[in-house]
């Protein structure tokens, strides 16, 4: 299995305590995929208001999880 193979997942929440629990257990799952390949690290992105995706990382090393928020970026 590689990169390709993982589907990001996309997370839509309308609040805190939602959006916690959703990433945690998002980051979990692909943090296990991650350790199957011993390749990629994680990435979770923050697309806008309750809006995230995370996935694996070309750009993230190995055993590292970083965040991104494009929010930052187009405003």
């Amino acid at each position: 299995m590689n990169i390709q193979d993982v589907k990001p997942l996309e997370i839509k929440v309308q609040d805190r305590a939602s959006m916690d629990e959703d990433i945690t257990a998002a980051v979990d799952r692909m943090i296990e995929e991650a350790r199957r390949q011993r390749m990629h690290g994680v990435l979770v992105t923050r697309l806008g208001d309750g809006h995230f995706v995370v996935g694996l990382s070309n750009a993230v090393p190995f055993g590292y999880t970083e965040q991104l928020d494009f929010r930052r970026l187009t405003g």
